[in-house]
């Protein structure tokens, strides 16, 4: 499953009370720690949906960037990319790593996805990141996201459920079923796919509760 997922408290040990960056655990080591990874399943299987579309690479927004795997995977494939993540050590980690020939078409914003002013896109990939906002923060963002998505735009993204062993936390979003259906309402549903299992984590072992959204804003 997810065993490079960070916990609640490690995202709250990086953000202080004003929302600025604060030191904390040591994100360099951690992002190093998972380079050489492939791209994960839910990032493949949104990509395969944007190629079976026929969605020419335009402008790609991903939240949570993490050690730069699914950035790299974009602007390889082409894309323009806004890279958002709350860590700088992600872009210590990810900048060094990109084509000279890409750099143009990279965008690095270091804040949290709560604060970022979305431009118009026509793919968002969030993978274990949109359930780090608060749920005031979250409903915000994901109203953004319906707005800035351009016709025929995908997104590609992941939430935990209400049975994840971190539910409970007032600072993060865990969602159920209803939820995400009206998440999804008026899209057209590529997927969504739920797991509900025991499995190890960055942390030590842990309830996995997580629904994988792939769905797409109808061209007209």
């Amino acid at each position: 499953m997810a065993e490079d997922a960070r916990t609640p408290h490690d995202t709250a040990a990086t953000t202080a009370a004003d929302g600025e960056v604060s030191t904390g655990p040591d994100w360099s080591a951690y992002y190093r720690h998972t380079l050489g990874r492939v791209p994960r399943p839910l990032f493949v299987k949104g990509m395969a949906a944007v190629d079976a579309a026929g969605v020419a690479p335009g402008q790609a927004v991903e939240i949570g960037f993490g050690d730069g795997t699914e950035t790299l995977a974009l602007l390889d494939a082409g894309w323009r990319v806004l890279a958002v993540d709350q860590a700088h050590q992600a872009e210590d980690v990810l900048r060094p790593r990109v084509p000279v020939g890409a750099v143009e078409r990279l965008e690095v914003r270091i804040a949290s996805a709560a604060g970022v002013e979305l431009p118009p896109f026509d793919l968002i990939y969030a993978g274990f990141a949109l359930s780090f906002l608060a749920p005031d923060e979250f409903r915000r963002f994901w109203t953004e996201v319906r707005s800035m998505l351009r016709p025929g735009g995908f997104v590609v993204v992941n939430v935990f459920g209400v049975r994840d062993t971190w539910a409970g936390d007032e600072f993060m979003t865990f969602v159920d079923r209803d939820t995400v259906d009206r998440m999804a309402a008026g899209l057209e549903v590529i997927a969504i796919d739920e797991e509900d299992a025991d499995g190890g984590s960055f942390v030590g072992d842990k309830h996995w509760h997580v629904f994988d959204i792939v769905a797409r804003r109808p061209s007209r």
